[in-house]
Protein backbone atom coordinates (compact mmCIF):
# COMPACT_ATOMS: atom_id res chain seq x y z
CA UNK A 1 0.00 0.00 0.00
CA UNK A 2 0.99 3.16 -0.73
CA UNK A 3 2.34 5.31 2.28
CA UNK A 4 0.67 8.63 1.61
CA UNK A 5 -2.59 6.25 0.85
CA UNK A 6 -2.52 4.76 4.26
CA UNK A 7 -1.96 7.60 6.34
CA UNK A 8 -4.46 10.39 4.50
CA UNK A 9 -6.98 11.82 6.54
CA UNK A 10 -5.62 10.76 9.44
CA UNK A 11 -3.98 13.97 10.40
CA UNK A 12 -0.49 13.15 10.35
CA UNK A 13 2.54 14.63 9.24
CA UNK A 14 5.32 13.47 7.12
CA UNK A 15 8.96 14.76 7.23
CA UNK A 16 11.11 13.63 4.26
CA UNK A 17 9.96 12.47 0.97
CA UNK A 18 6.66 9.91 1.11
CA UNK A 19 6.11 10.10 -2.58
CA UNK A 20 6.58 6.23 -3.76
CA UNK A 21 7.11 4.63 -1.06
CA UNK A 22 5.35 1.25 -0.34
CA UNK A 23 4.45 -0.09 2.23
CA UNK A 24 4.32 -4.04 2.48
CA UNK A 25 4.37 -4.46 6.46
CA UNK A 26 3.72 -3.08 9.47
CA UNK A 27 5.67 -3.83 13.03
CA UNK A 28 6.65 -2.81 16.19
CA UNK A 29 9.78 -4.90 16.89
CA UNK A 30 12.92 -4.08 14.50
CA UNK A 31 13.45 -7.46 14.83
CA UNK A 32 10.74 -8.71 12.14
CA UNK A 33 11.14 -5.64 10.35
CA UNK A 34 12.12 -6.33 6.43
CA UNK A 35 12.28 -4.35 3.41
CA UNK A 36 8.97 -2.87 2.60
CA UNK A 37 7.80 -2.14 6.17
CA UNK A 38 6.55 0.57 8.66
CA UNK A 39 8.05 0.65 12.14
CA UNK A 40 5.60 1.70 14.93
CA UNK A 41 8.42 3.36 17.02
CA UNK A 42 6.04 3.25 20.31
CA UNK A 43 7.28 4.17 23.83
CA UNK A 44 5.97 0.87 26.15
CA UNK A 45 5.99 0.51 29.67
CA UNK A 46 9.73 -1.25 29.38
CA UNK A 47 11.11 -0.70 26.35
CA UNK A 48 11.31 2.61 24.34
CA UNK A 49 11.10 1.67 20.53
CA UNK A 50 12.61 4.81 19.19
CA UNK A 51 16.01 3.75 20.22
CA UNK A 52 15.37 0.56 17.98
CA UNK A 53 14.21 2.93 14.89
CA UNK A 54 17.72 2.70 13.15
CA UNK A 55 17.81 -1.49 13.63
CA UNK A 56 14.42 -1.15 12.09
CA UNK A 57 15.83 0.57 9.33
CA UNK A 58 18.85 -1.14 8.83
CA UNK A 59 16.61 -4.52 8.19
CA UNK A 60 14.63 -2.31 5.29
CA UNK A 61 11.91 -0.38 7.23
CA UNK A 62 11.09 2.08 4.59
CA UNK A 63 9.13 4.55 6.86
CA UNK A 64 8.89 5.10 10.90
CA UNK A 65 5.70 6.46 12.83
CA UNK A 66 6.97 7.97 15.71
CA UNK A 67 6.66 11.65 17.82
CA UNK A 68 9.68 12.58 16.57
CA UNK A 69 11.65 12.86 13.90
CA UNK A 70 15.25 12.78 15.98
CA UNK A 71 16.63 9.11 17.33
CA UNK A 72 19.13 8.46 18.97
CA UNK A 73 21.01 6.58 17.45
CA UNK A 74 20.00 8.32 14.19
CA UNK A 75 18.40 6.48 11.14
CA UNK A 76 20.70 5.95 8.24
CA UNK A 77 21.46 9.12 6.17
CA UNK A 78 19.27 7.89 2.95
CA UNK A 79 16.23 9.53 2.90
CA UNK A 80 13.58 7.68 4.85
CA UNK A 81 10.08 9.58 5.74
CA UNK A 82 9.30 9.94 9.42
CA UNK A 83 5.43 9.95 9.97
CA UNK A 84 5.25 12.03 12.81
CA UNK A 85 2.55 11.29 15.81
CA UNK A 86 1.89 14.64 17.92
CA UNK A 87 0.00 12.66 20.90
CA UNK A 88 -0.53 9.22 21.11
CA UNK A 89 1.36 6.87 18.71
CA UNK A 90 -0.58 3.63 20.11
CA UNK A 91 -3.68 5.22 18.59
CA UNK A 92 -2.20 6.04 15.35
CA UNK A 93 -1.00 2.49 15.38
CA UNK A 94 -4.48 1.35 15.49
CA UNK A 95 -5.48 3.16 12.72
CA UNK A 96 -3.16 2.65 10.27
CA UNK A 97 -2.88 -1.07 10.92
CA UNK A 98 -7.19 -1.17 10.79
CA UNK A 99 -6.46 0.46 7.30
CA UNK A 100 -3.41 -1.27 6.02
CA UNK A 101 -5.11 -4.83 6.88
CA UNK A 102 -8.55 -3.93 4.82
CA UNK A 103 -10.56 -2.84 7.50
CA UNK A 104 -11.48 -6.18 9.05
CA UNK A 105 -13.42 -5.71 11.88
CA UNK A 106 -15.69 -3.44 9.72
CA UNK A 107 -16.90 -7.25 8.37
CA UNK A 108 -17.44 -9.20 11.76
CA UNK A 109 -19.55 -8.94 14.25
CA UNK A 110 -17.33 -7.85 17.20
CA UNK A 111 -17.75 -8.82 20.71
CA UNK A 112 -15.41 -7.07 23.29
CA UNK A 113 -15.45 -8.36 26.48
CA UNK A 114 -14.10 -5.67 29.61
CA UNK A 115 -14.46 -6.42 33.26
CA UNK A 116 -12.12 -7.47 36.25
CA UNK A 117 -13.18 -11.22 36.21
CA UNK A 118 -15.14 -13.46 33.44
CA UNK A 119 -13.46 -12.17 30.59
CA UNK A 120 -12.49 -15.30 29.28
CA UNK A 121 -15.23 -17.22 30.59
CA UNK A 122 -17.69 -14.87 28.67
CA UNK A 123 -15.65 -14.51 25.43
CA UNK A 124 -15.18 -18.35 24.83
CA UNK A 125 -19.26 -18.71 26.54
CA UNK A 126 -20.14 -16.52 23.91
CA UNK A 127 -18.42 -18.13 20.79
CA UNK A 128 -19.82 -21.85 21.70
CA UNK A 129 -23.27 -20.58 21.33
CA UNK A 130 -22.73 -18.65 17.99
CA UNK A 131 -20.63 -21.94 16.91
CA UNK A 132 -23.22 -24.52 18.17
CA UNK A 133 -25.93 -22.62 17.09
CA UNK A 134 -28.03 -24.68 14.63
CA UNK A 135 -28.15 -22.69 11.62
CA UNK A 136 -26.08 -23.22 7.94
CA UNK A 137 -24.71 -21.04 5.98
CA UNK A 138 -23.08 -18.60 8.52
CA UNK A 139 -19.84 -19.69 7.81
CA UNK A 140 -19.13 -23.12 9.61
CA UNK A 141 -20.78 -26.51 8.40
CA UNK A 142 -23.62 -25.32 11.40
CA UNK A 143 -23.21 -22.20 13.67
CA UNK A 144 -21.92 -18.87 12.89
CA UNK A 145 -18.28 -19.52 12.32
CA UNK A 146 -16.84 -17.61 15.82
CA UNK A 147 -12.66 -16.40 16.00
CA UNK A 148 -11.56 -15.71 19.54
CA UNK A 149 -9.10 -13.61 21.07
CA UNK A 150 -8.64 -14.29 24.48
CA UNK A 151 -6.00 -15.30 27.87
CA UNK A 152 -6.04 -18.44 27.16
CA UNK A 153 -6.10 -19.72 23.34
CA UNK A 154 -6.24 -17.35 19.87
CA UNK A 155 -8.29 -18.64 17.14
CA UNK A 156 -7.89 -17.15 13.98
CA UNK A 157 -10.49 -19.40 12.51
CA UNK A 158 -7.23 -21.08 10.58
CA UNK A 159 -4.99 -22.51 13.59
CA UNK A 160 -5.70 -22.23 17.36
CA UNK A 161 -2.59 -21.42 19.33
CA UNK A 162 -1.61 -20.54 22.65
CA UNK A 163 -2.13 -16.75 23.81
CA UNK A 164 0.52 -14.57 24.68
CA UNK A 165 -1.26 -11.90 26.54
CA UNK A 166 -5.28 -11.30 27.39
CA UNK A 167 -5.58 -8.70 24.70
CA UNK A 168 -2.62 -8.42 21.85
CA UNK A 169 -0.89 -4.97 20.35
CA UNK A 170 -2.88 -2.95 17.68
CA UNK A 171 -1.07 -4.47 14.92
CA UNK A 172 -1.32 -8.05 15.71
CA UNK A 173 -5.26 -7.27 16.18
CA UNK A 174 -5.64 -6.15 12.85
CA UNK A 175 -3.83 -8.73 11.51
CA UNK A 176 -5.08 -12.34 13.23
CA UNK A 177 -9.08 -10.26 11.98
CA UNK A 178 -8.07 -10.23 8.55
CA UNK A 179 -7.06 -13.95 9.06
CA UNK A 180 -10.59 -14.65 10.42
CA UNK A 181 -12.33 -12.75 7.63
CA UNK A 182 -10.32 -14.55 5.37
CA UNK A 183 -11.35 -17.98 7.01
CA UNK A 184 -14.99 -17.04 6.52
CA UNK A 185 -15.74 -16.18 10.47
CA UNK A 186 -18.74 -14.14 10.60
CA UNK A 187 -17.81 -12.90 14.34
CA UNK A 188 -15.08 -12.53 16.82
CA UNK A 189 -15.02 -12.78 20.35
CA UNK A 190 -12.02 -10.84 22.10
CA UNK A 191 -11.00 -10.24 25.81
CA UNK A 192 -9.80 -6.54 26.38
CA UNK A 193 -7.84 -5.73 29.19
CA UNK A 194 -8.05 -2.16 30.94
CA UNK A 195 -4.21 -2.20 30.10
CA UNK A 196 -5.22 -2.64 26.41
CA UNK A 197 -7.59 -0.28 26.58
CA UNK A 198 -5.83 2.49 28.67
CA UNK A 199 -2.67 1.91 25.87
CA UNK A 200 -5.56 2.44 23.26
CA UNK A 201 -4.70 -0.67 21.36
CA UNK A 202 -8.44 -1.00 21.10
CA UNK A 203 -9.16 2.51 19.83
CA UNK A 204 -9.25 1.55 15.57
CA UNK A 205 -11.76 -1.73 16.48
CA UNK A 206 -15.08 -1.47 14.85
CA UNK A 207 -17.30 -3.49 18.36
CA UNK A 208 -20.93 -4.37 17.21
CA UNK A 209 -20.82 -5.39 21.30
CA UNK A 210 -19.40 -4.55 24.86
CA UNK A 211 -19.93 -6.26 27.52
CA UNK A 212 -18.96 -5.53 30.97
CA UNK A 213 -18.53 -8.08 33.57
CA UNK A 214 -18.00 -6.65 36.91
CA UNK A 215 -15.34 -4.57 38.64
CA UNK A 216 -13.08 -5.39 41.52
CA UNK A 217 -9.47 -4.72 43.09
CA UNK A 218 -6.60 -5.86 40.87
CA UNK A 219 -4.04 -3.96 38.58
CA UNK A 220 -4.26 -1.38 40.63
CA UNK A 221 -0.14 -1.42 40.26
CA UNK A 222 -0.59 0.06 36.73
CA UNK A 223 -3.54 1.81 37.26
CA UNK A 224 -3.07 3.44 40.73
CA UNK A 225 -6.68 4.02 41.83
CA UNK A 226 -9.84 2.46 41.12
CA UNK A 227 -11.45 5.68 39.30
CA UNK A 228 -8.76 5.29 36.64
CA UNK A 229 -9.06 1.43 36.66
CA UNK A 230 -12.45 2.52 36.15
CA UNK A 231 -12.07 4.73 33.34
CA UNK A 232 -9.34 2.31 31.01
CA UNK A 233 -13.12 -0.22 31.48
CA UNK A 234 -14.97 2.48 30.13
CA UNK A 235 -13.06 3.26 27.29
CA UNK A 236 -14.72 0.10 25.53
CA UNK A 237 -17.99 1.51 25.71
CA UNK A 238 -17.08 4.95 24.49
CA UNK A 239 -15.62 2.93 21.85
CA UNK A 240 -19.41 1.56 20.67
CA UNK A 241 -20.74 3.14 17.19
CA UNK A 242 -23.73 5.31 17.72
CA UNK A 243 -28.02 3.53 17.56
CA UNK A 244 -28.73 1.86 16.33
CA UNK A 245 -25.41 0.09 16.01
CA UNK A 246 -23.60 -1.09 18.99
CA UNK A 247 -24.82 -2.97 21.95
CA UNK A 248 -24.50 -2.99 25.85
CA UNK A 249 -24.21 -6.31 27.71
CA UNK A 250 -24.05 -4.82 31.75
CA UNK A 251 -24.57 -6.60 34.60
CA UNK A 252 -27.15 -4.80 36.77
CA UNK A 253 -25.58 -7.06 40.40
CA UNK A 254 -22.41 -4.79 39.79
CA UNK A 255 -22.65 -1.15 40.60
CA UNK A 256 -19.73 -0.30 38.28
CA UNK A 257 -22.09 -1.03 35.32
CA UNK A 258 -23.85 2.38 35.89
CA UNK A 259 -20.81 3.91 34.49
CA UNK A 260 -21.09 1.68 31.17
CA UNK A 261 -24.99 2.52 30.72
CA UNK A 262 -25.40 4.33 27.23
CA UNK A 263 -27.81 3.87 24.31
CA UNK A 264 -29.01 0.05 23.55
CA UNK A 265 -27.99 -1.37 27.26
CA UNK A 266 -28.99 -5.04 28.07
CA UNK A 267 -29.35 -5.72 31.73
CA UNK A 268 -28.14 -8.50 32.95
CA UNK A 269 -29.14 -10.14 36.82
CA UNK A 270 -29.10 -13.69 38.72
CA UNK A 271 -30.37 -11.68 41.61
CA UNK A 272 -33.89 -9.94 40.16
CA UNK A 273 -32.79 -6.49 40.08
CA UNK A 274 -35.59 -4.48 38.33
CA UNK A 275 -34.34 -2.83 35.79
CA UNK A 276 -32.81 -6.31 34.32
CA UNK A 277 -34.69 -7.45 31.21
CA UNK A 278 -32.55 -10.43 30.96
CA UNK A 279 -32.74 -12.89 33.88
CA UNK A 280 -31.16 -15.78 35.20
CA UNK A 281 -32.16 -18.66 37.55
CA UNK A 282 -30.37 -21.63 38.58
CA UNK A 283 -33.21 -24.52 38.79
CA UNK A 284 -30.83 -26.79 39.79
CA UNK A 285 -27.06 -27.52 39.98
CA UNK A 286 -24.10 -29.90 41.44
CA UNK A 287 -20.28 -30.47 40.71
CA UNK A 288 -21.18 -31.29 37.07
CA UNK A 289 -23.16 -28.33 36.11
CA UNK A 290 -26.80 -26.37 36.42
CA UNK A 291 -30.09 -26.39 35.09
CA UNK A 292 -30.85 -22.98 34.01
CA UNK A 293 -33.56 -21.03 33.05
CA UNK A 294 -33.19 -17.77 31.17
CA UNK A 295 -35.96 -14.91 30.81
CA UNK A 296 -35.22 -12.44 28.16
CA UNK A 297 -37.31 -10.09 25.83
CA UNK A 298 -37.07 -13.01 23.46
CA UNK A 299 -38.78 -15.34 25.47
CA UNK A 300 -37.46 -17.82 28.29
CA UNK A 301 -34.71 -20.32 27.60
CA UNK A 302 -34.20 -23.41 29.18
CA UNK A 303 -31.22 -25.66 29.33
CA UNK A 304 -28.20 -27.71 31.08
CA UNK A 305 -24.85 -26.02 31.23
CA UNK A 306 -22.22 -28.07 32.64
CA UNK A 307 -20.63 -25.36 34.49
CA UNK A 308 -21.04 -24.75 37.90
CA UNK A 309 -21.39 -21.41 40.56
CA UNK A 310 -23.53 -18.30 40.47
CA UNK A 311 -20.84 -16.21 38.74
CA UNK A 312 -20.90 -18.47 35.75
CA UNK A 313 -24.73 -18.42 35.49
CA UNK A 314 -24.07 -14.61 34.90
CA UNK A 315 -21.64 -15.44 32.74
CA UNK A 316 -23.67 -18.03 30.65
CA UNK A 317 -26.26 -15.10 30.96
CA UNK A 318 -24.29 -12.44 29.32
CA UNK A 319 -22.90 -14.63 26.87
CA UNK A 320 -26.82 -15.54 25.59
CA UNK A 321 -27.06 -11.94 25.99
CA UNK A 322 -24.47 -11.17 23.35
CA UNK A 323 -24.88 -13.75 21.41
CA UNK A 324 -28.55 -12.68 20.77
CA UNK A 325 -27.17 -9.24 19.79
CA UNK A 326 -24.89 -10.94 17.09
CA UNK A 327 -27.36 -13.10 15.85
CA UNK A 328 -30.03 -10.24 15.51
CA UNK A 329 -27.45 -8.36 13.42
CA UNK A 330 -26.85 -11.23 11.26
CA UNK A 331 -30.96 -11.25 10.13
CA UNK A 332 -32.43 -14.10 12.13
CA UNK A 333 -35.73 -13.41 13.94
CA UNK A 334 -36.70 -13.46 17.41
CA UNK A 335 -38.06 -16.84 18.04
CA UNK A 336 -35.54 -18.28 15.65
CA UNK A 337 -32.70 -17.15 17.85
CA UNK A 338 -34.50 -18.26 20.98
CA UNK A 339 -34.72 -21.76 19.94
CA UNK A 340 -31.79 -21.70 18.69
CA UNK A 341 -29.83 -20.23 22.23
CA UNK A 342 -31.95 -22.55 24.01
CA UNK A 343 -30.58 -25.88 21.85
CA UNK A 344 -27.04 -24.65 22.06
CA UNK A 345 -26.55 -24.09 25.78
CA UNK A 346 -25.51 -27.53 26.98
CA UNK A 347 -22.20 -26.49 24.92
CA UNK A 348 -21.13 -23.80 27.00
CA UNK A 349 -18.26 -25.54 28.83
CA UNK A 350 -15.72 -23.58 30.95
CA UNK A 351 -12.59 -22.62 29.34
CA UNK A 352 -9.37 -24.45 30.01
CA UNK A 353 -8.37 -23.36 33.53
CA UNK A 354 -11.82 -21.42 34.74
CA UNK A 355 -13.54 -23.99 37.28
CA UNK A 356 -12.11 -26.63 35.37
CA UNK A 357 -12.89 -30.04 36.88
CA UNK A 358 -9.61 -32.39 36.27
CA UNK A 359 -10.79 -35.16 38.82
CA UNK A 360 -12.73 -38.13 36.99
CA UNK A 361 -15.68 -39.81 37.96
CA UNK A 362 -13.68 -42.71 39.56
CA UNK A 363 -11.66 -40.47 41.35
CA UNK A 364 -12.83 -40.27 45.33
CA UNK A 365 -12.11 -36.33 45.89
CA UNK A 366 -13.02 -33.61 43.28
CA UNK A 367 -10.67 -31.59 42.22
CA UNK A 368 -11.04 -28.00 39.98
CA UNK A 369 -8.51 -26.05 38.79
CA UNK A 370 -9.35 -22.11 38.58
CA UNK A 371 -7.39 -18.60 37.88
CA UNK A 372 -9.11 -16.65 40.36
CA UNK A 373 -6.00 -14.43 41.22
CA UNK A 374 -8.04 -11.60 43.14
CA UNK A 375 -10.13 -11.48 46.93
CA UNK A 376 -13.11 -10.79 44.63
CA UNK A 377 -12.32 -13.93 42.20
CA UNK A 378 -11.53 -16.56 44.91
CA UNK A 379 -14.99 -15.92 46.80
CA UNK A 380 -17.03 -15.83 43.66
CA UNK A 381 -15.25 -18.89 42.98
CA UNK A 382 -15.24 -20.43 46.53
CA UNK A 383 -19.04 -19.83 47.03
CA UNK A 384 -19.39 -21.34 44.06
CA UNK A 385 -18.05 -25.16 45.14
CA UNK A 386 -19.78 -24.64 48.08
CA UNK A 387 -22.90 -24.27 47.37
CA UNK A 388 -23.02 -27.80 45.40
CA UNK A 389 -20.56 -29.41 47.70
CA UNK A 390 -22.45 -32.70 48.65
CA UNK A 391 -23.63 -33.55 52.29
CA UNK A 392 -20.74 -34.47 54.61
CA UNK A 393 -18.67 -33.04 51.83
CA UNK A 394 -15.54 -30.62 52.87
CA UNK A 395 -13.67 -27.77 50.92
CA UNK A 396 -10.05 -27.17 50.47
CA UNK A 397 -8.42 -24.91 49.24
CA UNK A 398 -4.48 -24.33 47.32
CA UNK A 399 -3.46 -20.49 46.82
CA UNK A 400 -0.74 -18.06 46.25
CA UNK A 401 -0.25 -14.84 45.39
CA UNK A 402 1.75 -13.26 42.59
CA UNK A 403 5.36 -11.41 43.10
CA UNK A 404 5.91 -7.75 42.11
CA UNK A 405 1.99 -7.70 41.75
CA UNK A 406 -0.64 -5.40 43.76
CA UNK A 407 0.17 -6.75 47.19
CA UNK A 408 -2.76 -4.78 48.74
CA UNK A 409 -4.86 -7.89 47.56
CA UNK A 410 -2.75 -10.50 49.56
CA UNK A 411 -4.75 -10.69 53.10
CA UNK A 412 -7.68 -10.37 51.42
CA UNK A 413 -7.83 -13.31 49.80
CA UNK A 414 -6.46 -15.09 52.90
CA UNK A 415 -9.16 -13.71 54.73
CA UNK A 416 -11.38 -15.28 51.72
CA UNK A 417 -9.80 -18.48 51.44
CA UNK A 418 -10.35 -18.97 55.67
CA UNK A 419 -13.87 -17.93 55.93
CA UNK A 420 -14.84 -20.50 52.87
CA UNK A 421 -12.97 -23.27 52.87
CA UNK A 422 -12.89 -25.73 55.47
CA UNK A 423 -8.85 -26.30 54.65
CA UNK A 424 -6.26 -23.55 53.13
CA UNK A 425 -3.12 -24.87 51.84
CA UNK A 426 -0.55 -21.31 51.15
CA UNK A 427 2.10 -21.91 48.41
CA UNK A 428 3.80 -19.96 45.72
CA UNK A 429 2.08 -18.66 42.35
CA UNK A 430 4.80 -17.10 40.38
CA UNK A 431 6.77 -15.64 42.77
CA UNK A 432 9.13 -13.75 40.17
CA UNK A 433 11.94 -11.43 42.48
CA UNK A 434 10.14 -11.56 45.44
CA UNK A 435 10.49 -14.19 48.45
CA UNK A 436 8.02 -16.89 48.48
CA UNK A 437 7.94 -16.64 52.23
CA UNK A 438 7.49 -12.83 52.02
CA UNK A 439 4.57 -13.26 50.19
CA UNK A 440 3.28 -16.00 52.25
CA UNK A 441 3.43 -13.80 55.45
CA UNK A 442 1.26 -11.10 53.65
CA UNK A 443 -1.27 -13.57 52.82
CA UNK A 444 -1.19 -14.81 56.34
CA UNK A 445 -1.85 -11.56 57.57
CA UNK A 446 -5.60 -12.00 56.60
CA UNK A 447 -6.15 -15.03 58.35
CA UNK A 448 -6.52 -14.75 62.33
CA UNK A 449 -7.63 -16.18 65.35
CA UNK A 450 -8.91 -19.40 65.33
CA UNK A 451 -9.26 -19.75 61.59
CA UNK A 452 -5.15 -19.87 61.62
CA UNK A 453 -5.74 -23.07 62.45
CA UNK A 454 -7.07 -24.04 59.10
CA UNK A 455 -3.62 -23.37 57.11
CA UNK A 456 -1.01 -25.15 56.15
CA UNK A 457 2.00 -23.39 54.37
CA UNK A 458 4.00 -25.50 51.84
CA UNK A 459 5.96 -22.93 49.77
CA UNK A 460 6.23 -25.51 46.48
CA UNK A 461 3.55 -25.45 44.63
CA UNK A 462 3.80 -28.94 43.52
CA UNK A 463 4.04 -30.26 47.51
CA UNK A 464 1.56 -27.72 48.03
CA UNK A 465 -1.17 -29.47 45.50
CA UNK A 466 0.28 -32.98 46.76
CA UNK A 467 -0.46 -32.27 50.21
CA UNK A 468 -3.81 -31.29 49.53
CA UNK A 469 -5.07 -34.20 47.38
CA UNK A 470 -3.11 -37.02 49.98
CA UNK A 471 -4.39 -35.87 52.52
CA UNK A 472 -8.20 -35.05 51.68
CA UNK A 473 -10.23 -37.52 52.46
CA UNK A 474 -13.10 -39.48 49.92
CA UNK A 475 -15.79 -37.13 48.92
CA UNK A 476 -13.67 -33.85 49.29
CA UNK A 477 -13.62 -31.15 46.80
CA UNK A 478 -10.19 -29.30 46.31
CA UNK A 479 -10.28 -26.13 44.43
CA UNK A 480 -6.46 -25.00 43.14
CA UNK A 481 -6.38 -21.13 42.66
CA UNK A 482 -4.25 -18.65 40.92
CA UNK A 483 -2.69 -19.61 37.83
CA UNK A 484 -5.74 -21.58 35.74
CA UNK A 485 -4.60 -22.38 32.13
CA UNK A 486 -0.72 -20.93 32.72
CA UNK A 487 2.12 -23.48 32.50
CA UNK A 488 5.07 -21.74 33.57
CA UNK A 489 6.12 -20.81 37.29
CA UNK A 490 8.29 -17.64 37.29
CA UNK A 491 10.65 -17.11 39.99
CA UNK A 492 14.49 -15.87 40.27
CA UNK A 493 17.81 -18.41 41.18
CA UNK A 494 20.25 -17.58 43.82
CA UNK A 495 21.45 -14.56 41.99
CA UNK A 496 18.92 -13.02 41.52
CA UNK A 497 18.30 -14.28 37.47
CA UNK A 498 14.78 -14.72 36.50
CA UNK A 499 13.72 -18.53 35.90
CA UNK A 500 10.75 -19.74 34.00
CA UNK A 501 9.80 -23.37 34.29
CA UNK A 502 7.14 -25.44 32.85
CA UNK A 503 4.38 -25.99 35.17
CA UNK A 504 0.74 -26.79 34.91
CA UNK A 505 -2.02 -27.20 37.76
CA UNK A 506 -4.11 -29.26 36.18
CA UNK A 507 -1.06 -31.61 35.01
CA UNK A 508 0.38 -31.78 38.89
CA UNK A 509 -3.20 -32.61 40.15
CA UNK A 510 -4.02 -35.54 37.72
CA UNK A 511 -0.50 -37.11 38.17
CA UNK A 512 -1.33 -37.22 42.41
CA UNK A 513 -4.77 -38.24 41.11
CA UNK A 514 -3.57 -41.25 39.72
CA UNK A 515 -0.96 -42.00 41.96
CA UNK A 516 -4.04 -42.05 45.07
CA UNK A 517 -6.33 -44.34 42.54
CA UNK A 518 -3.30 -46.66 41.74
CA UNK A 519 -2.55 -46.47 45.79
CA UNK A 520 -6.18 -47.24 46.79
CA UNK A 521 -6.42 -50.28 44.11
CA UNK A 522 -3.52 -51.42 45.75
CA UNK A 523 -4.71 -51.74 49.43
CA UNK A 524 -8.06 -53.03 47.80
CA UNK A 525 -6.65 -55.79 45.99
CA UNK A 526 -4.59 -56.98 48.79
CA UNK A 527 -1.08 -56.07 47.33
CA UNK A 528 -2.25 -56.07 43.42
CA UNK A 529 -2.55 -52.89 41.74
CA UNK A 530 -5.83 -52.86 40.03
CA UNK A 531 -5.98 -52.29 36.66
Amino acid sequence: MDLNELISELGLRVVGDASGVRVCDITEDSRTAVPGSLFIARVGLKFDGRKSAADAAACGAVAVLADTDQFDPPLPKHDRPVVLVTDRVPEAAARLAERFYGDPTSRLQLVGVTGTNGKTSVATMTRAILQAFPVKGMGGPSGVRTGLIGTVEVDDGREVARAAMTTPPAVELSRTFATMVDAGCRAACMEVSSHALDQRRADALRFAVGIFTNLTGDHLDYHKTVEAYLAAKRRLFELLPPPPDGVRVLNADDPASDAMDGPNARWCSGNGDPRATWRVVAESADLSGMVLAIESPIGVMRGRAPVVGGHNAMNVLQSVAAADAVLERLGLDAERRRAGIEAALGAVHPPRGRLQRVSGDDDAVSVFVDYAHTDDALQRTLTAVRAVLPEGSTLTVVFGCGGNRDTTKRPRMGKVAAALADRVVITSDNPRSERPAAIVDDILKGITGASRAKATVQVERGRAIRHAITTARDGEVVVIAGKGHETEQISCDAAGNPVTRHFDDAEEARIVLRERRMRLGSVAGGGAVQA
